[in-house]
């Protein structure tokens, strides 16, 4: 009788066990995973891309920056939108300067012929400092700047 007990034990745990994989499987199915890369090299300008300006001007309104590697290739390294950063008591240019050594890691994507490395950690190899972009899931600034509190939106033109 012991015996029987602890066999029903067995074939209930079992059972369930068995039960529960597809369902943690189906779980694992949602979880997105990242390709990081990580680059090194100068940084030759700031660059914006927004509606706002063209990606090779607006040098105010800085969301990426030109890197340059050592064999010569450019990538734009983007960093987030100009009006999230505004928000930051710590900025990428707090961190970073034109003529820096860099190692950027992030994501390495290819849009319109351009090679694109979306950010998610910038250290300055000649100074050290590093600044954390994003890690996992949505990017801080996610929602947009009015979920962030910044108005108004959009900024006028007398502001400028």
């Amino acid at each position: 009788m012991f015996g029987s007990k602890i066999a029903m034990l067995a074939v209930a745990v079992t059972v369930i066990g068995l039960a529960a994989v597809p369902v943690s499987m189906a779980l694992d199915d949602d979880v997105k995973t990242y390709d990081l890369s990580s680059v090194e090299g100068t940084v030759k300008a700031f660059v914006c891309c927004d509606e706002d300006c063209d990606c090779d001007d607006c040098d105010e309104r800085a969301g990426a920056f030109m890197l340059e590697t050592d064999d010569g290739e450019m990538i734009r390294v983007e960093f987030g939108p100009w009006w999230y950063w505004e928000t930051q008591e710590i900025t990428v240019r707090d961190i970073i300067e034109v003529g820096d050594e860099v190692n950027v890691t992030g994501e390495l994507v290819e849009e319109d012929d351009v090679t694109v490395m979306e950010a998610w950690v910038i250290k300055n190899l000649d100074t050290g400092e590093d600044i954390t972009i994003k890690v996992e899931g949505c990017p801080p600034w996610a929602g947009g700047p009015i979920k962030l509190g910044i108005e108004p939106w959009p900024p006028s033109e007398e502001e400028d």
